[in-house]
């Protein structure tokens, strides 16, 4: 007795090939899910929003000397600048602003140490949630470092102006980014050295003269020149030269700018 196989009709044919697109459509759905979730843009820090599965173009250090009050044109001044910086600053881009503390006798902890995310404009509706990207930028970044700023500027007198201290500080608590390609130092003070390492105001431009060498050769340095009237027989030529001299043998040194009081 001979036995017939009975083949597949057109229909079974028909309902595998939907059942088979059905499955690899869920699958590649499955798999993008999957990728935006591990996502490299997605492995960022909660506390401070960096990504170290991204590169860092670079870190922007400021130190700023809180031992005297801003002018108004100084907070200004200070304020634009900042402005600038994030302006031009790359997605993962680090901020790390600290201020001269007579409490520490040197560098504070951080008044501010943020990466840079991604603003909405940066990112596709299909890959991301525009809305949380914007109130994540808004209200973990931009927010917090316009309050950390206003902090900083509005300093109190102090006994001591220890920023030699700041700056040894930088170099012996790593606060210099390994990961940043490029580190720009940034010291906004009228770079009158007061403390146990020099005083300006018994020595002169010797008390920088003899101030102990440090490392920040990957830095950049720059300095904001606070000029005060009540410090103008302190703040001469010499002086700045001297703070030239010595920022330049132990860092990048790039240029002293005077701000106006």
């Amino acid at each position: 007795m001979k036995t017939y196989r009975r083949g597949l009709s057109p229909e079974d044919k028909k309902g595998i090939v939907i059942f088979a697109a059905g499955a690899a459509l869920l699958i590649t759905l499955l798999c993008f899910v999957l990728w935006v979730i591990r996502s490299p843009e997605k492995q960022y820090d909660k506390h401070t929003l960096c990504n170290e599965s991204l590169p860092r173009h670079a870190q922007q250090l400021l130190i700023i000397d809180v031992s005297d009050a801003l002018s108004a044109h100084q907070r200004h001044f200070l304020r634009r600048h900042i402005s600038g910086l994030l302006t031009s600053a790359k997605e993962n881009d680090r901020f790390s602003i600290f201020v001269l503390d007579d409490h520490y006798n040197g560098l504070s902890d951080p008044v501010i140490d943020l990466c840079k995310p991604r603003s909405a404009e940066d990112v596709s509706s299909l890959t991301a949630n525009r809305t949380f990207v914007e109130d994540l930028y808004r209200e973990r970044f931009e927010q917090p470092l316009e309050a950390a700023i206003a902090r900083a500027v509005n300093g109190h007198a102090q006994p001591v102006s220890p920023i030699y201290e700041a700056l040894s500080d930088v170099a012996s608590l790593d606060r210099i980014d390994p990961r940043a390609e490029d580190v720009s130092l940034t010291i906004v003070s009228d770079m009158i050295q007061n403390s146990r390492a020099g005083s300006v105001f018994s020595s002169g431009p010797a008390a920088i003269e003899k101030l102990p060498p440090i490392d920040l050769r990957r830095a950049r340095t720059t300095v904001f020149w606070l000029d005060r009237a009540k410090y103008r027989r302190y703040q001469t030529d010499a002086l700045a030269s001297s703070w030239e001299n010595y920022l330049g043998s132990v860092s990048r040194f790039e240029q002293l700018e005077r701000v106006r009081d």
